[in-house]
């Protein structure tokens, strides 16, 4: 189902802040830190070894456009929380990217079994402008919550605004509430 006042596209639209990082996948790091047991450093590889999970959901853009059944390959973030064991007084994600973006999202919706660290989209690698080498889905929210080229996810107990968020986006960011603007 779509939500209100989106239209379907048939392709993701590409959106970015201007800049598309060139990120190698022998330099690629991604850093999982923050109020967890056991901080993470992964690299592609390390990645690649553990993508055997699938996510096929609707994936919304705050600007007005839905893919419906996007199909998303990776790791769900699920897999990642039970490695690094969040403290119990973690409760927002907050992920930053190679291109200087940043956004957050509860522990709820990170943990959800459609949210995931995606390397592949329909099937095929990402292509750098959608991500490449690794895009967190969550497919729950609008798409500005799915940041590309993730470098670093950090669990904080206080929510830390991310780059939209600041610029006066909901930090709900729910489609189906058109959840848009603060």
């Amino acid at each position: 189902m779509i939500p209100p006042n989106q239209k379907k596209v048939d392709e993701l639209i590409q959106l970015d802040l201007g800049y598309i990082p060139d990120v190698s996948v022998d330099d690629y790091r991604l850093t999982i830190n923050g109020l967890v047991d056991n901080p993470l450093v992964l690299t592609y590889q390390d990645i690649v070894n553990m993508a055997k999970d699938k996510v096929i959901d609707d994936f919304h853009c705050v600007t007005g456009w839905t893919k419906e059944s996007a199909e998303w390959e990776g790791v769900l973030t699920k897999n990642i929380i039970a490695q690094v064991k969040p403290d119990k007084n973690a409760k927002y994600v907050l992920v930053g990217s190679y291109d200087g973006y940043t956004t957050n999202v509860g522990i709820d919706f990170f943990i959800k079994d459609n949210s995931i660290l995606a390397i592949k989209y329909g099937g095929e690698t990402l292509s750098r402008e959608h991500g490449y080498p690794l895009r967190l889905v969550i497919s729950d929210k609008y798409a500005y919550k799915s940041a590309k080229w993730v470098k670093v996810i950090t669990f904080l107990d206080k929510e830390e605004l991310g780059y939209w968020e600041k610029r006066g986006y909901s930090n709900g960011a729910d489609p189906f509430k058109e959840e848009r603007y603060a």
